[in-house]
């Protein structure tokens, strides 16, 4: 079997607006956030070469799928015990590391599309690990290229997404902390700075669906 390049998008609204928890965006050219990962305690690892499902794993409520990849294509498809496909957890272009939170517990397996070797590693995130620091003092910022989950993160009141894209795309999803979806806060076609208010406080992850490299900013508003 030969690995999948999907390079269209799917587009349920417009030509750019579409809905992660229906059917991801997949883009053969993206490349993941770098990450240096913390001891978080592991529920279980996997290793391997090439195309295969690893068996089923059962996790709590706020955990993160973390990974190695040595070759060209590494494509993660994250899928409940049942089957049902859950999400797109990775699809990275060249070797590296990368990490994609998950909100919700449960069974499940996953499909993995890939040249060369890897490693993967489900990891429970402790509280403290899981929420980032409180934005009522300071700025949170998140640089990365491509697609990626962010860890989650506290805000104490009204606050305001800013970025800085330099691709073709870049869509940033926000969803509650236990992955429930509060609203599409950027959907930008091309190049360019953008900003988008938040009127509530409260415990939130992104989703960034992107191409080429881009920077976040969480910030506090008085």
């Amino acid at each position: 079997m030969r690995p999948y390049t999907l390079l269209a998008l799917v587009t349920p609204s417009s030509p750019l607006l579409t809905f992660p928890k229906t059917i991801l965006v997949l883009l053969f050219a993206l490349a993941s956030v770098s990450v240096a990962f913390a001891q978080d305690p592991i529920v279980t690892e996997y290793q391997g070469d090439g195309i295969r499902n690893t068996r089923p794993f059962t996790v709590d409520a706020g955990w993160e799928i973390q990974w190695t990849a040595q070759g060209d294509v590494f494509q993660l498809y994250l899928h409940d015990a049942s089957g049902e496909l859950v999400g797109v957890a990775a699809n990275q272009s060249g070797p590296g590391s990368g990490a994609s939170y998950q909100a919700a517990a449960g069974r499940y397996y996953l499909q993995v599309n890939a040249i060369g070797t890897w490693t993967i590693r489900i990891v429970d995130l402790e509280d403290d690990a899981a929420t980032g620091p409180a934005t009522s003092d300071a700025p949170i910022e998140y640089t990365g290229s491509g697609a990626a989950n962010t860890r989650p993160f506290e805000t104490a009141g009204a606050w305001e997404l800013q970025w800085s894209a330099g691709g073709d795309l870049f869509q940033v999803y926000l969803y509650t902390e236990d992955g429930d979806l509060v609203d599409v806060a950027a959907n930008q076609s091309g190049p360019g700075p953008g900003a988008s208010y938040q009127p509530r406080g409260g415990r939130y992850y992104l989703q960034v669906n992107a191409l080429g490299p881009w920077t976040i900013r969480v910030v506090p508003l008085p």
